[in-house]
């Protein structure tokens, strides 16, 4: 391999922070008017980021924000909160996992995650949700994903899923089985923005690849492999060979739901 990604795992932070797609201000503004959505805009509310990894979402949606509105973010990885509190310097952040979140009851009034909720996507979670949230409080799930319809965009990523071992993962919505499943939680709105068009050339693309679960839990013999492997499908795909640049474009996935309380329901 001729491009060296920063080394070991405490340092998987810093590539996901370099080498992971952002966010656009189209998506953005989407997530914005999901969270205010069905009740009148509170100046002084408090919302909640889930999984928040290395604050990529956090910037973005923060800057749209009243200044009076309280945002907490959580992550349970110590590198990515280092990553999340300095480039969010002004955000408070707690570092726990969404099974048990130090927040009082009730006190939340809307909940994000951006590219994470696959990994928590339990009842325990879902249930700790549900608590934290205020009456009619709305949860935002965002995913940035890509076009797999493009031939050679779909060859790389099925040469990445092939080495995933989350059962969870977004394109397998098997974390929708888990929310539509849950009693305290009804589905609003789905809606699909543009996303940020990733421009490099083979390097680049190869250490955003190395971002990835299915590559990360490897050991290195096993990843060099597989990111040869996605080299030669770069180098030789028709759509792809001897480009300097490769345009790579994302879109944003977003849902909207909502708590729901039943009388003499029990979560």
């Amino acid at each position: 391999m001729v491009f060296v990604l920063l080394p070991g795992t405490n340092k998987q932070g810093s590539n996901y922070d370099a080498y992971r797609p952002n966010y656009t201000d189209e998506a953005t503004n989407e997530v914005k008017r999901m969270l205010y959505s069905d009740f009148q805009y509170d100046s002084s509310m408090t919302v909640l980021e889930l999984g928040a990894g290395t604050g990529k979402f956090t910037q973005k949606i923060t800057a749209k924000l009243n200044e009076t509105v309280t945002y907490i973010a959580t992550e349970p990885m110590s590198d990515f909160l280092k990553i999340l509190k300095k480039n969010c310097p002004k955000v408070e952040t707690r570092q726990c996992a969404t099974e048990n979140l130090p927040i009082d009851d009730g006190s939340i009034k809307c909940i994000v995650a951006a590219q994470s909720f696959h990994w928590f996507s339990t009842k325990t979670s879902l249930d700790e949700m549900h608590r934290v949230l205020a009456e009619n409080g709305n949860v935002v799930l965002l995913w940035n994903f890509n076009d797999r319809n493009v031939d050679w965009i779909n060859q790389l990523l099925s040469r990445i899923d092939r080495n995933r071992t989350d059962p969870c993962r977004y394109h397998g919505k098997e974390w929708k089985t888990a929310i539509d499943a849950h009693p305290g939680f009804m589905f609003v709105d789905q809606k699909i923005a543009q996303g940020q068009i990733f421009k490099g050339d083979v390097e680049f693309m190869l250490r955003h690849c190395s971002t990835h679960s299915g590559l990360q839990k490897l050991e290195e013999k096993e990843k060099e492999k597989e990111l040869d492997e996605i080299r030669q499908i770069l180098t030789t795909h028709p759509e792809t060979k001897g480009k300097d640049t490769i345009e790579f474009p994302f879109f944003t996935d977003i849902y909207l739901y909502r708590k729901v309380v039943k009388s003499n329901q029990r979560i």
